[in-house]
């Protein structure tokens, strides 16, 4: 089991590589919107273990904070939820509890120790998983979040095995594709390329998370490159199955 030990808050160095690179992300996310266009990200992956939902906590932290945007970061992972842990939060009233209140009981995301960033968890899945997510009602949410948030990160679960991410990604405005080197199978990128078909306008990149030969630096931590994705141009990248890629020593909270 993976063991969470202290919220992102507390050791994030804002002067650390991985830092670094989430601002060049933010930096190329801001140039590519326009009249404040594509305010609503989904990150994804294709399958569990590629770092995703660390990545889409450090994207938003680093939003708030260093960019002092007002930011929510929205756990749409019921099966694997992770952002209540990696933020410090309590699972429970969230994303699940927010898509059935009446209008009377309004579920307002949590603050959090940076003032300009807000979390909603996953809630707690009441039922099957497979009937938790509410479509009709995400998008509602959303549409309010939209215009109450500067940037919206959505963490939804892995692409391949889940569907709740190809109905989400109607509803936001751009994608953001996790992988892992060395560990993500080249046939599940290739599976998510094809499951991403009817929003693959929406993609705006793929990031390259443990990516230590991308880099010309090398740290601690699991870093990640940002991979822009261009018209005509594949929106992911075959990746070796061996793990000759991977960084060692790594000491990132979660996997997932």
């Amino acid at each position: 089991m993976t063991r969470f030990p202290r919220p992102l808050f507390q050791d994030l160095d804002i002067d650390a590589p991985y830092v670094t690179e989430a601002r060049r992300i933010l930096q190329v996310l801001s140039r590519l919107r326009k009249d404040g266009e594509r305010r609503v990200f989904l990150v994804t992956s294709a399958c569990g273990g590629e770092g995703k939902s660390t990545i889409c906590s450090i994207l938003a932290l680093v939003a708030a904070r260093i960019f002092r945007r007002k930011t929510l970061v929205i756990d749409g992972d019921m099966h694997r939820p992770t952002l209540h842990k990696l933020l410090g939060l309590t699972q429970y009233p969230g994303l699940f509890e927010a898509m059935r209140a009446p209008e009377s009981e309004v579920i307002a995301p949590r603050a959090t120790p940076v003032p300009t960033l807000f979390a909603l968890p996953s809630g707690v899945a009441r039922g099957p998983i497979a009937g938790a997510y509410d479509d009709a009602a995400f998008k509602t949410l959303l549409g309010k979040y939209r215009s109450a948030f500067d940037l919206v990160f959505v963490d939804a679960a892995p692409a391949v095995p889940a569907v709740e991410p190809i109905l989400m990604a109607e509803h936001v405005d751009a994608l953001l594709i996790v992988a892992m080197a060395g560990r993500t199978p080249a046939s599940l990128a290739r599976r998510l390329t094809q499951v991403l078909t009817p929003v693959k306008s929406k993609i705006a990149g793929v990031i390259l998370n443990n990516a230590s030969e991308e880099l010309p630096y090398t740290y601690d931590y699991r870093y990640y490159g940002y991979k822009p994705h261009h018209p005509g141009r594949p929106a992911t990248k075959k990746f070796p199955v061996d793990s000759s890629a991977a960084a060692s020593g790594v000491r990132t909270r979660a996997n997932s």
